[in-house]
């Protein structure tokens, strides 16, 4: 059966790591519709060597398309959910429109491939959070084998979860800085570079973020709730690609470290590194195709509490890599 793909927003950085994506993997998809927001556009993209004109999304009939993969902001996203949907469209929204409710079917395929019917019906499917994918791939794992109480997290995140405005920003800032000008935040609370951000997003009554409220809400709704709970603290580094999650688990039974690494290892997107291998973003996750995880201790002497260090390059596999396993998921489901 064929299959149709439109896609707005495929300038942006996630754009170009999806058909990055799709040219490197075994071809799946019959037609491309590039979209883009302005008239006479004349540009192409190329997915194993065939060209696909761009087509204003103004203009474009939807019902052409089996699924629309939206890469844009909220604002944008708003404007053509529903047409898109009301024309028997299927969408993809990567904006975190609805990132932590109930309005739409969060879709990790490796989890919970099985919600896809759940999306279908709605005519609506979002990916998780880049965090959030990096913890479901490993506590996932970790909780199938030994059954996981508890989880606190600190997540260090880069300026890129926030898309090209977040990147553009911690360069230009530096620049700024650099030269002796003062920076400009472009809607960031506080100075983004050489500096951190103690959290990300807005605080509810509790001290909450909004954003630790959707990787809570993601990890729950994709795993589970863990006996004794989970908590996250998200804070904001300056870093422009690459996060970083300090972990600390509570198990049910005593475990080891060699028999964590070795559950870890025989995961397919996850690689383990030895104790004393100095590992960073900068260095080592950028282009980095599987999750890492290193720094594996022993926190209690019982045995059942342990802390690691998970990192993943957020944009490549944390979102641009998800994103085409979801379309291979609707591909399989329609």
């Amino acid at each position: 059966m064929a299959f149709r793909l439109a896609v707005y927003g495929y300038d942006t950085d996630i754009g170009k790591l999806v058909f990055e994506t799709l040219d490197e993997e075994e071809s799946f998809v019959d037609m491309i519709y590039p979209l883009s927001v302005f008239e006479g556009e004349y540009d192409a993209v190329s997915v194993k060597g065939q060209n696909y004109l761009v087509t204003p999304i103004t203009t474009f009939d939807f019902s052409k398309a089996d699924v629309l993969l939206l890469l844009c902001p909220k604002d944008e996203s708003i404007r053509w959910i529903d047409k898109a949907r009301e024309q028997g469209c299927f969408v993809i929204d990567n904006s975190n429109l609805y990132s932590g409710t109930a309005d739409a079917v969060t879709l990790l395929p490796s989890v919970n491939p099985f919600d896809m019917k759940k999306a279908l019906a709605l005519k609506l499917g979002i990916p998780p959070l880049a965090s959030t994918v990096a913890l479901c791939h490993v506590l996932k794992v970790l909780d199938d084998e030994y059954e996981i109480i508890r989880c606190n997290v600190v997540a260090l995140e880069s300026f890129s979860e926030h898309g090209e405005v977040g990147t553009k920003t911690l360069v230009n800032e530096t620049m700024q800085l650099l030269n002796g000008m003062a920076p400009d935040h472009e809607g960031f609370k506080a100075q983004c570079a050489f500096n951190l951000h103690s959290y990300i997003g807005d605080l509810d009554d509790d001290g909450l973020s909004t954003h630790e409220h959707v990787i809570k809400t993601e990890v729950e709704t994709l795993l589970g709730v863990f006996k004794d709970g989970f908590s996250v603290t998200a804070v904001q580094v300056p870093v422009i690609y690459g996060h970083t999650l300090c972990c600390t688990v509570d198990f049910n039974d005593s475990v080891s470290v060699d028999s964590i690494r070795e559950i870890l290892n025989n995961e397919e997107q996850v690689t383990v590194k030895e104790p004393d291998e100095a590992f960073s973003p900068v260095e080592n996750i950028v282009n980095e195709r599987k999750i890492v995880v290193s720094r594996i201790r022993r926190e209690s002497l019982s045995g059942k509490r342990y802390s690691f260090t998970v990192m993943i390059d957020n944009t490549r596999i944390g979102e641009a890599y998800v994103l085409v396993e979801l379309l291979r998921l609707f591909r399989k489901n329609q």
